[in-house]
């Protein structure tokens, strides 16, 4: 008949990932796992079983990547529920032209991007005003002790294009040619978005207010 033979994993997987709790907490806080080196094959033929160790294992990642979007949690939420649920129905025809997880980072990218959208035109409905999302309040750098965090918050004060390809270049290992795939952009700008945004973070950390 006209169903589709994936669905009942794909709602499976939504339902599953509603009750273990895509928290806004976890959105905000996920910590970068370990790279995965899994491929398609490992969870095919898409039973539910292998639907659940796909969630348990692409989650954090999914999470982590949204985290960079600095969205309201509860567009992050369900940011995160549709990328797994995309992921799954598409993965009975994924090709291994790339790996896996560039492919979900592409799915990532793509929702993180229809959400930033959405809360554009939320924040509009409700101000009568375009804003740009930000990121939660954080006590002053000063205070901030520890240089990961300090790092972090310079990271989330750059344009959002440099945020994400210093993101995947420097903590996921992308390469240029990946990142564009990602980012559906030309390697030239990838290159330009890495240099201005590393160009930007230097000065900001050496405490150089002025930026060109």
């Amino acid at each position: 008949m006209g169903s589709d033979p994936h669905q009942p994993e794909s709602v499976a997987a939504r339902n599953r990932i509603a009750t273990q709790g895509v928290s806004p907490r976890e959105v905000s806080s996920a910590v970068r796992p370990e790279p995965t080196e899994r491929s398609a094959q490992d969870y095919l033929p898409l039973s539910e079983d292998a639907a659940a160790r796909f969630v348990e294992d692409w989650t954090p990642i999914v999470l982590s990547q949204l985290a960079r979007f600095r969205l309201p949690a509860d567009l992050a939420e369900d940011a995160a529920q549709e990328v797994l649920v995309r992921a799954l129905r598409g993965l009975p025809d994924f090709r291994a032209e790339a790996k896996l997880s560039t492919w979900l980072y592409t799915i990532t990218w793509r929702e993180g991007v229809r959400a930033v959208q959405r809360y554009k035109r939320r924040s509009q409905r409700e101000t009568g005003l375009e804003s740009e999302p930000s990121a939660d309040p954080t006590p002053p750098l000063a205070e901030q002790a520890d240089e990961r965090r300090h790092l972090q918050s310079l990271l989330d004060e750059l344009p959002p294009r440099q945020r994400l390809a210093l993101g995947y270049h420097y903590l996921e290992g992308l390469s240029v040619t990946e990142i564009a795939a990602v980012m559906d952009a030309p390697a030239g700008s990838v290159k330009a978005w890495l240099k201005r945004g590393r160009d930007r973070l230097r000065a900001r950390w050496n405490g150089d207010a002025s930026l060109s």
